[in-house]
């Protein structure tokens, strides 16, 4: 990432081993045919005959977003012809969110990129159905200091000794294992600002959590993807409207309550209305379950409860800012500034290589993140500017701005889960198993291998619907 020479998603792991690659085979349900063009291709192309076992179980899903939209789409697939989506808000995808700016112009507000293209199911979403991707480059980025003067990346030589400490203090946060490593090797103050950017770049920004939360645990537990990161040229809501096609979405149904102790379920929204099901699906945030929205009866199994508790959610917030013209070299994917204040407005993605717009995505993730979702929309914008103003002179005013307040949303409380100190990565194993015979579970929180993605919450979904399926012989 910005200030490090290298990113998360090249270091240390180097993707999947190969043996992980090929113990994921199974679970990534390849698309058997292109599209179209205008008739979409989810996960296949050919729809199971409805056995009688199906085809009689009624299905709620709760929420609509991908994990939800891929469990329906399984279940359609597997003959379940009444599945039934309630989601809060008043409109699809949840966590993916395809706003725009401007004269029409596509931005992403949620989920950006599609991460490692080789064996994605998203990837294969999109290519079934010629949707436009182009590659992102994390190492096409420029660094300025805290004048505005071009900045040099910290040592790469010296990664390597971090790693090496965070590894053998597994139980100490990542910023505890900075001071040590500055320590060590006797960092300045001009140097301790651009580590701690770094690091910021590489950790606060993939967690959405502070140095200070989070230790080499956190890094070490996921499985990565491998090939490419790309995005979207008109959007990640393309891929929920192919997931969502003929499928019963009931918008403006936020839960409130769910009885699972009878021979059916019973779920009750805000509004008191009651939809009856054989299986219920939850797929709503971590946020939404540790804020206690949905209420449980019986309540849910302690060990789940522990999970819920003990896992946490990150927020990664952006400003989003549309200039008449663009001010900065647009072939510059990644603009990095090392503050005083590490990792406060220190990521910018010009969006211009993606959809030839002059328009800048600023990035803020953890407590700070949090702390500025009390501004209002033009603080946040006097804000961004003045940062850009430090690296640019003369920045005009933006013609729009448009900024995400992820951590304060009711139905996400956050932007995506994370492990914090001292927590097991299997934790995200209880939270995919099912209660008894009729709760099930999906969402990247619940993915024990690609949690805080996309194509995790995708999986999770189908894995879900699979488990209805298995369970019904």
């Amino acid at each position: 990432m910005i200030g490090s020479g290298l990113n998360r998603r090249g270091f240390v792991k180097g993707g999947v081993a190969a043996a992980g690659l090929a113990a994921a085979t199974p679970l990534l349900a390849a698309c058997s045919g292109r599209g179209s063009g205008d008739t979409p291709v989810a996960a296949s192309t050919t729809v199971a005959a409805s056995t009688p076992v199906a085809a009689s179980e009624r299905i709620v899903i709760v929420g609509a977003g991908v994990a939800a939209l891929a469990a329906a789409d399984e279940l359609r697939i597997r003959g379940f012809d009444d599945v039934t989506l309630l989601e809060a808000r008043d409109r699809i995808g949840g966590r993916i969110w395809t706003s725009s700016i401007g004269d029409g112009i596509p931005v992403e507000l949620g989920a950006t990129w599609i991460h490692g293209i080789r064996g994605n199911p998203v990837y294969e979403i999109a290519e079934s159905n010629r949707i436009a991707t182009v590659g992102s480059d994390y190492d096409n980025a420029v660094l300025y200091d805290t004048d505005g003067r071009r900045a040099s990346p910290v040592d790469e030589g010296l990664w390597p000794d971090y790693m090496r400490l965070a590894y053998e203090r597994p139980d100490e946060s990542l910023r505890d294992v900075f001071e040590e490593f500055a320590s060590a090797n006797g960092l300045d103050t001009d140097d301790r600002l651009l580590w701690l950017n770094a690091l910021s770049s590489m950790f606060e920004h993939e967690f959405g959590a502070d140095l200070s939360d989070v230790s080499i645990m956190a890094y070490d537990g996921p499985s990565e993807m491998r090939g490419t990161d790309v995005v979207f040229v008109d959007g990640y809501s393309q891929i929920v409207d192919v997931l969502a096609a003929g499928v019963d979405i009931r918008l403006n149904h936020p839960v409130a309550r769910i009885d699972h102790s009878g021979p059916s379920v019973e779920v009750e929204t805000q509004s008191g209305s009651v939809f009856t099901a054989d299986r219920v699906i939850v797929t709503v945030p971590l946020g939404v379950l540790k804020a206690g929205s949905i209420s449980f009866a019986p309540a849910l199994p302690a060990s789940l409860k522990g999970a819920i508790n003990a896992l946490d959610m990150g927020i990664l917030n952006r400003t989003c800012l549309l200039f008449d013209d663009a001010f900065w070299d647009t072939d510059v994917e990644w603009i990095g500034y090392a503050g005083t204040q590490p990792g406060q407005w220190s990521e910018t993605l010009n969006l211009y290589p993606y959809i030839s717009q002059p328009v800048l995505a600023m990035f803020n993730p953890g407590s700070f993140g949090a702390e500025i979702e009390q501004y209002s929309d033009s603080k946040l914008a006097d804000r961004a500017v003045d940062t850009l103003k430090v690296i640019f002179g003369d920045v005009p005013e933006p013609r729009e701005v448009l900024s995400t307040r992820w951590g304060s949303d009711p139905w996400t409380r956050g932007s995506y889960s994370y492990l914090p100190l001292g927590v097991e990565f299997d934790t995200y194993r209880e939270m995919s198993k099912p209660v008894g015979e009729r709760l099930f579970f999906a969402g990247e929180a619940t993915h024990s291998r690609f949690p805080s993605t996309v194509h995790g919450a995708l999986l999770s979904g189908r894995r879900a619907a699979r488990q209805i399926s298995g369970l019904l012989g």
